[in-house]
């Protein structure tokens, strides 16, 4: 495909919070402090931001669209994120692929492809895909975004100060399998005697993404503490850095949310895309241990190769070749 491809990141619209109209001065208040604000741009955002990345690097036009425009002809829409009744009114009579940011759940719009010409829906992984063949079948296609390989290249083995940088994303105390996760497993490297510096989700020294980047070159490892990932960008910016990582993976879909829409105990994984060469997983605190004792021995011996896996499966540019792919095979 060599038209120019349209894709949208549609958000809700703003809503007044204390006088009708102040979402407008509101908007531009945040426009004028992101400069200094820092904040790092979430998953979808990221999303966004490397597809677009790797389309140029394979020579794909596009067009990003914020708003709900159609283009002039009959082109197909890639519409990555968006409100389900704004997706629905653009693709009643428009060819388009969705995903990955549309639904959190099928059941939000079990009649997805009854009511448009939405050809296909996109998740980031197989687990992620599973809850929605129940509802989609077929039509349920995977597809993760690309990591920047360039931004995020290993750094001088000399500048590794931390033995571990932990990347703490628990969001779900409530639901966590074994209470006080975080804090034993931090107690276990501490009894070793083993140095790290704790960073949280979205919360990097200074608020800049490039601060996360350059704690990565600091380490000799990370360890990564997260309930369940559909992708991970975060985690496979670490892996491509070729910084390997101990994992705890519960194996179980922990997200609260998941109680109002009828899922009970289901597979799910916090580190969906792995495989031998990025590092060693616990599923259990009684298993961090043994876990810990073989990273440490294969790290030392030198075992893991976390960026070739990344090299070999999710570059910028593979993953937006992929991208089209779907959309021509999906869209006569």
């Amino acid at each position: 495909m060599k038209t120019t491809l349209h894709l949208y990141d549609l958000k809700p619209a703003a809503a007044s919070r204390w006088i009708p109209g102040d979402q407008y001065p509101r908007a531009l208040a945040r426009a004028l402090m992101r400069p200094w604000r820092g904040r790092p741009p979430g998953g979808l955002a990221k999303v966004t931001q490397n597809l677009c990345l790797g389309l140029d690097r394979i020579g794909q036009p596009w067009q990003l669209h914020a708003r709900p425009e159609l283009p002039r002809g009959d082109e197909p829409l890639g519409i990555l994120d968006g409100p389900v009744d704004v997706v629905r009114r653009m693709a009643r009579d428009h060819r388009a692929m969705t995903g990955v940011g549309v639904i959190g759940f099928p059941d939000q719009w079990p009649a997805m492809f009854e009511e448009t010409r939405i050809s296909c829906h996109l998740q980031a992984c197989e687990w992620a895909a599973a809850y929605y063949r129940p509802y989609y079948g077929s039509r349920v296609r995977i597809w993760p975004v690309g990591i920047d390989t360039d931004a995020c290249a290993p750094g001088s083995a000399r500048a590794r100060e931390f033995d571990f940088l932990v990347y703490n994303k628990l969001r779900w105390p409530q639901e966590l399998p074994e209470p006080g996760l975080r804090d034993r497993v931090l107690a276990e490297l501490q009894r070793r005697g083993l140095t790290y510096f704790e960073i949280g989700y979205g919360r990097y020294p200074k608020g800049r993404e490039n601060s996360y980047h350059a704690l990565l070159g600091r380490s000799r490892a990370m360890l990564f503490l997260c309930e369940n990932e559909t992708q991970g960008i975060a985690y496979n910016e670490a892996l491509s850095m070729g910084v390997p990582m101990l994992a705890w993976n519960p194996r179980r879909w922990l997200d609260p949310n998941r109680h109002a829409h009828q899922l009970g105990d289901c597979p799910a994984s916090s580190v969906p895309y792995w495989d031998e060469r990025c590092g060693e997983q616990f599923h259990q605190l009684a298993e961090l241990p043994d876990a810990l004792d073989r990273f440490l021995e294969h790290l030392r011996a030198g075992r893991y190769a976390p960026r070739d896996y990344i090299m070999e499966n999710l570059t910028l540019a593979a993953c937006a070749r992929r991208y089209v792919e779907l959309l021509e095979e999906n869209i006569p």
